[in-house]
């Protein structure tokens, strides 16, 4: 790229904090980039630095409202666009389809949706050979087909995020009580057989289809125990059968994608016959993924994900450290905060990212990513890491209980 400083969108809903490193580098800086945000009008007060020429803020959710400011921060300043950037699973394909209304160069809303949509996603790739679950766009009858095909399905939101709205059906009789209780139409669905094994997941670093460094991780619940209230907790794959199984399955999966360059999160299940496809992103996975490939790697998703969308150099990782790393979501019960959730000082514990303040009114969680704290830590085998979540779950566990165990080391 030139030394020319180019005019850059980012349309977000998270915050722009994500926008920088964090010991506060800027992942788009001021001498090569001017910023036009659009971003969750309950986040402006993020929006600081240098390289941000100009803010909007809109409720999140409104596409009418986000579609009018990127029109204005294409023309306003007498200078076309060059890029558009999205950090959330949420925004891809709208950024997609800004790049392809306004003729900006990266994804198209075509491409997004081969990694956004999940009947798009399978159906691509079963195409190419890969193992798919059986699957269709969801009607009553297609969901009665694999009902009795299968046993068991699942019916899921195409473009869902973070395990919501997900339902677990099991014969005729729960289908049934399914499309009675429906709040909405169910043509945005699809139903698929539910797959045994255990739930892993791979992230990838990827130029042209190509992994250029990739780490997985095992989930040890499953991914709608945030109904529970039960805390989640997901640890690093060593190395031996399972991780090169994974690797493989993996180079497999990207291939079929081979104009990607960025960052992509899959989620597959395992068991001793087969890997079986769940689902791809085209973006950093959620919970504590970043923090744990930026201590294996030194290597930050979030920085690659952007620079990718705006056609910059993907350069090659450092392969990942020996440590292993895991994360725990502990989740809470609707109600006032009243213990801060900072777990002690440990060398292990590498990150913590807490949504609530003490004094807060924390809503019941409606999807996985919806977690009071989220904890991420470091150990030298899968073994330890567990154990050091389990510490640090049942620490923070009774500070929301109010049982007062609110010091020493986790």
């Amino acid at each position: 790229m030139s030394d020319r400083v180019r005019e850059v969108l980012v349309v977000d809903h998270i915050g722009y904090r994500y926008y920088r490193d964090t010991d506060g580098r800027p992942f788009l800086p001021a001498d090569r980039n001017r910023v036009r945000l659009i971003t969750d009008i309950r986040k402006v007060d993020q929006a600081r630095g240098d390289e941000l020429a100009a803010v909007v803020g809109v409720p999140r959710g409104d596409g009418a409202l986000l579609d009018a400011a990127a029109l204005f921060h294409h023309t306003a300043s007498g200078r076309s666009l060059e890029g558009v950037v999205a950090l959330s699973e949420g925004l891809l394909l709208t950024a997609g389809g800004l790049r392809d209304r306004l003729g900006v160069p990266g994804p198209t809303e075509q491409q997004v949706l081969r990694y956004r949509d999940k009947v798009t996603m399978k159906e691509h790739l079963r195409e190419h050979g890969i193992r798919v679950p059986d699957f269709a766009p969801f009607t009553e009858a297609d969901a009665e087909r694999l009902l009795r095909r299968h046993g068991r399905v699942v019916v899921k939101p195409r473009r869902g995020e973070s395990s919501a709205d997900i339902t677990f059906l099991d014969g005729a009789d729960a289908l049934h009580r399914l499309l009675a209780s429906a709040r909405e139409d169910l043509t945005g669905y699809e139903v698929e057989e539910r797959i045994g094994g255990r739930l892993f997941h791979i992230d990838s670093v990827v130029r042209d289809g190509v992994p250029l460094a990739a780490t997985a991780g095992r989930s040890v619940q499953d991914t709608t125990s945030y109904r529970r209230l039960e805390a989640f907790r997901d640890v690093a794959v060593g190395p031996g059968r399972t991780l090169d199984r994974l690797l493989r399955f993996n180079r497999d999966v990207l291939a079929c994608y081979p104009d990607f360059s960025g960052v992509t999160h899959l989620e597959v299940f395992l068991d001793d016959d087969e890997v079986c496809f769940c689902e791809i992103g085209g973006r950093p996975g959620g919970g504590g993924i970043i923090p744990g490939f930026r201590s294996r790697t030194g290597v930050n998703l979030d920085e690659v994900t952007i620079r990718a969308q705006l056609g910059d150099e993907i350069v090659r990782p450092a392969p990942p450290a020996a440590h292993l790393t895991g994360y725990a979501l502990v989740y809470a019960p609707a109600g006032r905060l009243e213990t801060d959730l900072t777990p002690p000082d440990a060398d292990w514990i590498i990150d913590t990212q807490l949504r609530f303040r003490v004094g807060d009114l924390m809503p019941e969680p409606a999807g996985w990513n919806q977690a009071a704290a989220t904890v991420t830590v470091r150990g030298d085998t899968e073994t330890e890491v567990e154990s050091r979540l389990d510490q640090v779950i049942e620490l923070l566990e009774d500070r929301l209980r109010g049982t007062g165990r609110a010091g020493g080391r986790p």
